[in-house]
């Protein structure tokens, strides 16, 4: 009965700011709530024992009381979608981010498409959905967390700028704790470090170690970078961290030149990768580099290159394919 009375007070404030806001732009043109661009709380997180009810803290040390097993989930975030769907029946999952349904970079459309999730948009929409769960990504509105957590909504925000295979793994088997579905976690954490162990053995023994750009036209990534990592894992050199890059940054073609990496490896949306690739073959600056005159310069799918969840497995598994494919 609290939470509903809660709820029904959120609700009103909305309706209230919201027509605040369309009064005001009749005078003063749209108005916005700016958006938190950066980075909210850290990486870390704890949780308690495996008996309900359990407990955990998350990015922002708000601590959550989980009574039982969840049965519905609200996901706000690109990423997130890709954690509950790999641990959660499909069904369960009562909304998810715009980006679940687009098939351009979604690992998870198929799902969205059959069971049709609603959009985590604003707190009206998620109070009217009466999850069990709301995740949200660290990077999201500080706002929206509040407001809902002030109706008694069952709220965690997860740490969702990773910067290595570790992190991510760690919240494959975190979000089988918070949702109760810890025995399918565990069964996609051992695929998890199953793709890693197959990606450390791919490299021949005597095989010197390659020199890898990852690009995207005017960024590349640096040290502090799941990329990176992959890089690693795979026994190569990521020529952006060898030259100072720190995370995804803005680089020039003249740059690449100069640090002439033997590849390069970049993303485009599902059924534009050819192109996407001779985009780069055409550019005279990218023309010079080793990458181009040997012909490696690989283009992947958004969904299998840009990843931040267990289905970078993708990309691990595509890119040890690409450079040692001939070599093995």
């Amino acid at each position: 009965m609290k939470r509903n009375v809660s709820a029904l007070v959120v609700l009103a404030l909305v309706a209230i700011v919201s027509a605040a806001l369309f009064v005001s732009s009749v005078y003063v043109g749209p108005l916005t709530i700016p958006r938190v661009s950066a980075s909210y709380g850290g990486s870390g997180f704890t949780t308690g024992d495996a008996a309900y009810p359990r407990t955990a803290t998350d990015a922002e040390n708000y601590a959550l009381t989980i009574a039982r097993p969840t049965r519905r989930i609200s996901s706000e975030y690109w990423s997130i979608d890709e954690y509950v769907y790999s641990v959660s029946q499909p069904q369960d999952v009562v909304s998810v981010s715009e980006s679940a349904y687009d098939r351009s970079v979604s690992n998870v459309y198929q799902f969205a498409e059959m069971y049709h999730p609603a959009i985590t948009t604003d707190p009206e929409t998620v109070l009217k959905l009466d999850p069990d769960l709301l995740l949200i990504a660290s990077s999201g509105r500080a706002d929206f967390t509040d407001l809902l957590r002030k109706a008694g909504m069952p709220s965690f925000r997860m740490f969702t700028d990773f910067t290595s295979l570790d992190e991510i793994d760690r919240t494959i088997l975190l979000t089988g704790y918070l949702t109760g579905n810890d025995a399918a976690a565990s069964n996609i954490h051992e695929k998890f470090q199953e793709a890693i162990r197959r990606a450390r053995a791919k490299k021949p023994p005597a095989a010197p170690a390659p020199r890898i750009l990852g690009y995207t036209v005017g960024y590349g990534y640096g040290d502090h970078t799941v990329f990176n990592d992959v890089v690693g894992v795979l026994g190569g050199i990521n020529v952006g961290a060898e030259n100072g890059l720190h995370g995804y940054s803005l680089i020039n073609p003249e740059q690449v030149v100069v640090w002439d990496p033997e590849w390069i490896v970049s993303g485009a949306a599902r059924g534009t990768t050819h192109d996407a690739l001779q985009r780069l073959l055409d550019d005279p600056t990218i023309a010079q580099t080793t990458a181009a005159r040997k012909g490696q310069i690989v283009v992947f799918d958004n969904n299998v290159f840009l990843p931040l969840s267990p289905f970078t497995t993708l990309l691990i598994d595509a890119l040890g394919d690409a450079l040692y494919a001939t070599k093995s």
